[in-house]
């Protein structure tokens, strides 16, 4: 009797988004563990009964995001994650499934707009100056990457702090930790352009006081960055 196949028929239609989804729940699902090597292309060719182009297509997407990578003459393999290579990745991010990822976004929502609201009417004129510092630095940086992540980070933190409510700076400090890993990676994918533009805006609000406005500001600069976050994550 022929061996069961627990792998999904694949439609016509977007075949390599398929192979990719596909593969990728695999993945999640703990099918192969880190460091193991990937069944060939000509096997997973068969198993899915796609083209071999299907195959390099959904694989190219899995090694864009760092989950998977190749080494020539050995094959594919699931990129093991270390303490040199966590941040460079997208991996944590896309690793994370999608109701997660969901909760943490709506998160950032919440406690990011409620936090630049509050700390709008408690803010200090020497806060204000440490993050125009932040935003001076940010305006100036065109390429260090690693540099713009770290501001942006102490951006939302300093507000964070602003608001002198230590459970709000408390849940900051865990949500940064969790946060920091995947920073670079998505300002590498996102671009400098919008972070510098709305932080800047977002401190003219805090400097004058002006709690609706502020909060306005994040909330739109927040949304726009899950908004292109969940492009990202549904390539």
């Amino acid at each position: 009797m022929p061996q069961q196949n627990s792998t999904k028929i694949v439609r016509q239609e977007k075949i390599s988004s398929q192979v990719y989804e596909q593969l990728l729940a695999q993945i999640k699902s703990n099918k192969w563990k880190e460091g193991e090597k990937l069944p060939s292309e000509n096997e997973m060719r068969q198993e899915f009964g796609v083209s071999r182009i299907s195959i390099r297509e959904a694989m190219q997407k899995l090694k864009a995001l760092g989950i998977v990578e190749t080494r020539h003459g050995e094959g594919s393999f699931i990129r093991r994650v270390t303490s040199e290579n966590y941040r460079d990745m997208l991996f944590p991010m896309f690793m994370i499934d999608k109701n997660s990822l969901q909760e943490i976004l709506e998160y950032r929502m919440v406690m990011e707009v409620g936090a630049t609201e509050i700390a709008a009417t408690r803010i200090t004129k020497e806060e204000c100056d440490a993050l125009e510092a932040i935003v001076v630095r940010m305006e100036q940086n065109t390429q260090d990457i690693k540099v713009f992540a770290h501001d942006d980070i102490q951006f939302h933190m300093a507000i964070a702090k602003a608001t002198k409510n230590n459970m709000l700076i408390n849940v900051a400090l865990f949500m940064q930790d969790l946060m920091n890993a995947s920073m670079e990676s998505i300002v590498t994918h996102l671009g400098m352009r919008d972070g510098r533009y709305y932080h800047r805006i977002i401190l003219e609000a805090l400097r004058v006081h002006n709690r609706e406005e502020a909060a306005r500001l994040m909330r739109e600069h927040v949304a726009k960055t899950v908004d292109r976050i969940s492009e990202l994550a549904e390539l």
